[in-house]
């Protein structure tokens, strides 16, 4: 048994969690401050390779922080191991899916 096994999933949660604060706070001094007041400048920034960047980067953010969530949850309280490994494929193929989708889209903004 390793000693410390559920300590980088812990860190690496907290991690996503600041990130993905700094970026809602980010988003909302832009509006606050009228930044990117409306859809033509949002658009214009999330098609630009930095703004697509920082889009995908938060998204696997979310990911990252959902996935370490919800393994937790169901490592906890669904104790049949094949519901378990059933539940937790569904899960990464579903996350893995959404980010394949959105790297699509961000893909095709960038060079139309």
């Amino acid at each position: 048994m390793r000693v410390f096994s559920g300590q980088v999933p812990w860190l690496l949660q907290r991690l996503t969690a600041l990130f993905l604060i700094a970026a809602l706070l980010v988003i909302f001094i832009a509006l606050l401050f009228g930044v990117l007041p409306d859809y033509a400048s949002w658009r214009a920034f999330v098609t630009s390779s930095h703004g697509a960047t920082i889009v995908f980067v938060s998204y696997l953010a979310v990911c990252t922080h959902a996935w370490i969530g919800v393994r937790d949850v169901l490592l906890d309280y669904v104790k049949p191991l094949p519901l378990r490994l059933l539940l937790l494929m569904a899960i990464s193929v579903l996350l893995a899916a959404t980010a394949i989708r959105l790297l699509l889209v961000l893909g095709a903004a960038l060079f139309v």
